[in-house]
């Protein structure tokens, strides 16, 4: 029964809403911005990712037998986002009221995290009855097969049989593919197993890291994998991060190398270092930091210091002491007369005296001022 939500690619490219004349493109682009919408709700009810993943399953699923476009009697991708969001919830026992889930749904619909809604806005009840109507339409059509495995569980394992569950590097970088993967159509490609040998693929690749064979053995068969799924995964990926769909402005993955599984594999002959990243991964061995924003890590530092002093530069008067502490200590402000910081024979003086005192020449003195005498 698992299988008949596999499909091949030419299948994913018949489905009902590109058969009602929907562009593949434009598919794709409400694909992704439906399970975003998940994403971002997700967020504000702090789900957990494994949560958000199921409810993408299902959405996927559920357009491969009913059409998203309105005008032919189809429903809304962000209609059907919000009631997978709503059954996985509840499938993945993560105990969210309804009421919750509606005002998170609300709120990212309205692009608007701090939307007041409450029991009384028409908002609230228009989320509402889409939810609980098309949770029905949804069960049917996935004919009530709500059993979703997911890659993550695989993740931890997989990597600790390859030798690289401590890597965060490598780990996060999977992780992160994980994650996008359910924006494209690969949940309907591949199982979930395959999605995580493929997000280790990935992420081998983008981080320079190298994983040593395992009995003389390459990684991947290791993990029973497989090297089609494997690439096949990755060019759809590398599709959705060139296009993107979503108009991100930090594409993490973007302008990465050519993908080629061996690259991946360290032989038992070849010593562990940076020097055997493939051509073309230089980019790969810097920090996250400079990944992302596509400096080294001199400029990137140098653009944080910069924006420090911008920022200092901007602040209202009184919200920095920096001029006080500069008037404070400025010598030609406040000369030192004997180079010990004070500023007269006087001074000198009166202190000296009275770090000689002993204790009951200060207490007769701090008695009598209490009489109202008056020391210099």
């Amino acid at each position: 029964m698992a299988s008949q939500w596999h499909f091949t690619h030419d299948e994913v490219l018949s489905s009902p809403s590109i058969l009602e004349g929907l562009p593949p493109a434009e598919e794709r682009l409400r694909r992704a911005k439906g399970v975003n919408f998940i994403y971002q709700a997700g967020i504000i009810l702090e789900l957990p990712q494994i949560t958000l993943f199921v409810a993408g399953v299902f959405f996927h699923r559920f357009y491969m037998r009913r059409n998203m476009i309105e005008e032919k009697n189809g429903i809304h991708h962000y209609n059907i986002a919000a009631t997978a969001l709503f059954l996985a919830n509840k499938t993945e026992e993560n105990c969210r009221k309804t009421k919750d889930i509606i005002i998170a749904v609300a709120k990212i619909a309205q692009k608007n995290h701090k939307l007041i809604v409450d029991e009384q806005s028409k908002e609230y009840w228009r989320w509402r009855d889409s939810i609980l109507m098309y949770e029905e339409v949804m069960l049917e059509t996935l004919t009530f097969d709500v059993m979703i495995d997911n890659p993550y569980s695989f993740l931890y394992k997989y990597l600790e049989k390859v030798g690289h569950v401590h890597n965060k590097t490598l780990r996060h970088a999977a992780w992160s593919f994980c994650n996008d993967s359910c924006l494209t159509i690969i949940p309907l490609l591949m199982e979930p197993r395959h999605i995580t040998i493929a997000s280790i693929f990935f992420a081998s690749i983008y981080t320079g890291e190298r994983i040593a064979d395992v009995n003389g053995e390459p990684w991947w068969n290791i993990l029973s994998g497989n090297p089609d799924h494997c690439v096949r995964a990755v060019e759809v990926m590398k599709e959705f991060y060139d296009e993107n769909p979503l108009r991100k402005t930090e594409n993490r993955f973007g302008g990465s190398p050519n993908f080629n599984l061996e690259d991946t594999r360290r032989r038992g002959d070849e010593p562990q270092s940076s020097n055997n990243a493939s051509p073309g991964t230089e980019r790969a061995t810097q920090s996250p930091r400079a990944r992302v924003n596509g400096l080294d890590e001199d400029a990137a530092q140098r653009e944080i210091d910069t924006a420090a002093a911008e920022s200092a530069s901007q602040a209202a008067p009184g919200d920095s002491d920096v001029a006080l502490k500069e008037a404070a200590n400025n010598p030609f402000l406040h000369p030192p007369a004997n180079g010990d910081g004070l500023a007269s024979p006087s001074k000198r003086k009166v202190v000296d005296s009275l770090a000689s005192e002993s204790r009951e020449e200060k207490r007769q003195r701090l008695s009598s001022d209490d009489e109202g005498e008056v020391h210099e």
